[in-house]
């Protein structure tokens, strides 16, 4: 906390905090979405397809999803609540690798997973979360065209196209994600203006992973924008933009890609990637897979638990093959508390809170509004000289 050492320099800190909370937060200016409307519907969609096609799901009848006692932005988000009492022990979900978002379903896409596989052989470890990225912003598209055909008329079974944007396969958990700012709660340095990173995060410890992590999704974008534009064009029945001979070629491409530029990216296609990072950064999972393999992947439900650092549900992988992760309460939880599980542990020298917030969206533990912090140059984000 600063001093306030005259009634100027109050005012100052008084008005920073409030452009900072209109940066921030869109102000009128700016709004953004919600899921107040229907969420109900869409979780009880989500888990109905936990529970279908297979005998491995389970979800506990006394697990009721409902507004969040936490939440990043004003409009509250989502988390899951004890119904019932709960015994410490009592297995709460059981989730199969099957209705998990993998790698695995990235290069086994039969749009654009060979693709998929060599852009992951071209950029070596850690493109992971650009491929799987890539894969749920793809889908995502194709899911906006399916309910943009709807709206206007058409039915699943029309034609071929129409079939196929009826079948995406994480169409339900698809519906339930963050795509957009505030859905959710959902606040993330992705979703802010460059303008807004600058003024509120220069000299800041979180500045530097701000901008590199906004750099690498723009150029992230662009990449896939190669390997996702051809599908997306195809099912808007959209004419394919003109290639230029001097255009460069990916390894596993047979025709040149052109020249990138702003108005070539096919268009919804930087918001989806943008959302689709978002996700991955604040919701995937790294799981141990076998002996010594690790693996990111989103677990759809589980990853409605809010952070705690106490808190009172653990997740173990079961299985050899790390086939299904089983989530049970690590203590009793009594009926109308909320589900918590642990992020990452808050003490991780590798995960201080500015850095926290950069990936996950929030700082842990803390009430205040983000924009208030950075107003008022909390510690968290804003080295402090000692006094002498």
């Amino acid at each position: 906390n600063i001093r306030v050492k005259s009634s100027l320099h109050w005012l100052k800190m008084k008005l920073l905090a409030c452009v900072a909370y209109f940066l921030v937060t869109g102000g009128p200016c700016n709004a953004f979405s919600t899921t107040s409307v229907g969420s109900e519907s869409r979780y009880a969609d989500l888990k109905d397809w936990l529970l279908s096609g297979t005998d491995d799901s389970f979800i506990s009848p006394k697990l009721d999803i409902r507004p969040s006692t936490r939440g990043g932005l004003a409009t509250g988000g989502y988390g899951a609540f004890a119904g019932e009492d709960i015994d410490e022990g009592e297995i709460l979900l059981k989730i199969p690798v099957a209705k998990c978002v993998t790698l695995q379903d990235a290069l086994e896409d039969l749009e654009c997973g060979p693709s998929f596989a060599n852009l992951l052989k071209k950029a070596g470890p850690g493109s992971d979360t650009v491929v799987i990225a890539g894969y749920l912003a793809k889908e995502y598209l194709l899911l906006k065209e399916f309910d943009r055909r709807i709206s206007e008329g058409a039915t699943a079974d029309d034609d071929s196209e129409m079939r196929r944007l009826a079948n995406i396969k994480f169409a339900a958990y698809l519906r339930t994600l963050p795509w957009g700012r505030g859905v959710n709660a959902q606040e993330h340095v992705l979703f802010w203006k460059d303008e807004d990173v600058d003024a509120l995060l220069e000299g800041s410890l979180a500045y530097k992973d701000a901008t590199e992590t906004r750099a690498t999704v723009k150029m992230a974008t662009k990449v896939l924008n190669a390997i996702i534009s051809p599908v997306i064009r195809k099912a808007r029945a959209e004419e394919e933009p003109e290639s230029k001979d001097e255009g460069f070629r990916f390894p596993w491409q047979q025709e040149p890609e052109p020249e990138s530029s702003d108005e070539e990216i096919l268009e919804g296609l930087e918001d989806a990637v943008r959302g689709a990072f978002v996700i991955m950064l604040s919701r995937s999972f790294a799981e141990t897979v076998g002996e010594n393999t690790q693996e990111d992947r989103l677990e759809p439900l589980l990853d409605m638990l809010q952070h705690s650092n106490a808190p009172n549900t653990e997740c173990l992988v079961k299985d050899d093959g790390g086939s299904i992760v089983e989530v049970r309460a690590c203590k009793v939880i009594t009926s109308g508390d909320e589900l918590f599980n642990r992020y990452k542990s808050e003490e991780d020298e590798n995960m201080p809170y500015h850095k926290f917030f950069t990936r996950f969206g929030f700082v842990p533990g803390v009430v205040e509004p983000v924009a208030d912090l950075i107003a008022a140059r909390s510690t968290i984000f804003f080295p402090q000289r000692a006094e002498i």
